[in-house]
């Protein structure tokens, strides 16, 4: 889906020809009937909803489908729901899109791509392969590994310690207001924000009334 949509922007950038997309998107078409023919699939989206809980992530390489310990947990639609009010685990195969909608919570993931919502929670995130993110009144501290697509980060009265991961590829752009905004590392000032290697992937991060840090 993501290389799609890189496909479809590049035509609207001038940076390919309505034909030349037609011939990538073939080829794409092709090597996915191909995976799935070879019994892969792509990773499954996991609704995770916490509200004051502790809760640890694992995206395991290898792993067919997800499985959790404690709370509600049922397929809901192409994926799954995981619903938590005191502790539990949750095991994804490895890239999986997990959405968050959590209050008052501390969550540790690791190995997935990281969307949704927190409010008043503490985040702590170990090779997240994705960012969607919008953080209230809260704490974020995440090793990234981000290679290519557009991801997001929303700060409100919050914390965010950021660390781009050997292998990260990206354009980091940063909106502050009322902030405390820090950038170290190999991350290069170049127009319109910050890149490491050559910006593949997109980082947007928003803070109002919050701290930034990011290294790389």
């Amino acid at each position: 889906m993501e290389d799609r949509r890189r496909i479809l922007e590049m035509v609207r950038e001038g940076v390919l020809s309505p034909e030349e997309a037609l011939e990538l998107l073939a080829v794409l078409e092709d090597r996915e009937e191909g995976r799935a023919e070879e019994g892969f699939s792509s990773p499954p989206l996991v609704h995770l909803v916490a509200q004051g809980a502790e809760v640890r992530v694992v995206g395991e390489k290898g792993l067919a489908s997800p499985r959790a310990e404690g709370g509600e947990f049922r397929q809901e639609g192409e994926g799954y729901l995981l619903r938590l009010g005191l502790r539990g685990r949750l095991w994804v195969p490895e890239g999986s899109l997990v959405r968050l909608e959590a209050e008052g919570s501390n969550l540790e993931l690791s190995r997935v791509a990281l969307s949704g919502q927190a409010h008043g929670c503490n985040l702590e995130g170990e090779e997240l392969l994705g960012l969607d993110l919008r953080l209230v009144a809260g704490n974020l501290e995440a090793g990234l590994l981000l290679q290519e697509g557009r991801h997001g980060l929303d700060l409100e009265v919050a914390n965010a310690e950021l660390r781009f991961l050997p292998g990260s590829d990206l354009l980091l752009e940063v909106e502050a207001r009322l902030s405390g905004v820090e950038i170290g590392g190999t991350l290069a000032r170049v127009p319109g924000g910050y890149r490491l290697g050559e910006g593949r992937a997109v980082l947007r991060v928003r803070a109002f009334a919050s701290s930034l840090e990011v290294e790389a």
